[in-house]
């Protein structure tokens, strides 16, 4: 009895040894967990010359290089004109955004105005493709949007083109859009 015990964990420790990562499979995985670049408390420009400059302020920016992503924690962010006009401001809980196309998906207390259409979206999960300035809600998470300063509507599917201010749900829970 006792040598089938050993047995039985000499071919575990075989089976468990022969399928581990080696040192540069173990190394390369760690790189995709742990940041290659930790800022906390901090304040991040972006100006791609494309757009007007966006500003992020985030308790935490974790970037990732082998997978270009970074997650923000905590954040707030704003886009001004030169002449400091306001464009777009915001806040949530987490973010995690592609740096090459900076398409993004928001996530917890979401909260995204734009002064100049008097528009403002909260939400608990939202997606955000970049270039095409549309703002997404994900799945049946009920969004919250203000307009036009006193009117409010509450539905599921948003779907917002920021660039041309083209709004609509799949499903209105709450409020009337008169056209």
């Amino acid at each position: 009895m006792r040598k089938m015990v050993v047995l039985g964990m000499v071919l575990a420790s075989l089976l468990l040894f022969s399928c581990s990562l080696s040192p540069e499979q173990e190394a390369y995985a760690r790189t995709l967990e742990l940041p290659d670049l930790k800022l906390t408390n901090a304040t991040y420009r972006l100006d791609r010359g494309d757009n007007e400059p966006l500003s992020v302020t985030a308790s935490e920016i974790s970037l990732y290089d082998a997978t270009n992503k970074a997650i923000l924690s905590n954040f707030s962010f704003t886009q001004t004109r030169a002449d400091g006009t306001l464009l777009l401001q915001g806040r949530a809980k987490r973010a995690e955004v592609d740096l090459i196309s900076y398409d993004a998906e928001l996530t917890g207390s979401i909260q995204v105005e734009k002064p100049s259409d008097k528009l403002l979206v909260e939400a608990e999960h939202l997606v955000w493709h970049h270039e095409q300035q549309h703002l997404l809600s994900v799945g049946d998470e009920m969004v919250t949007l203000q307009f036009e300063g006193n009117k409010t509507i509450r539905g599921t599917g948003l779907d917002i083109q920021l660039r041309d201010g083209d709004v609509s749900f799949t499903q209105l829970q709450e409020g009337v859009i008169v056209l």
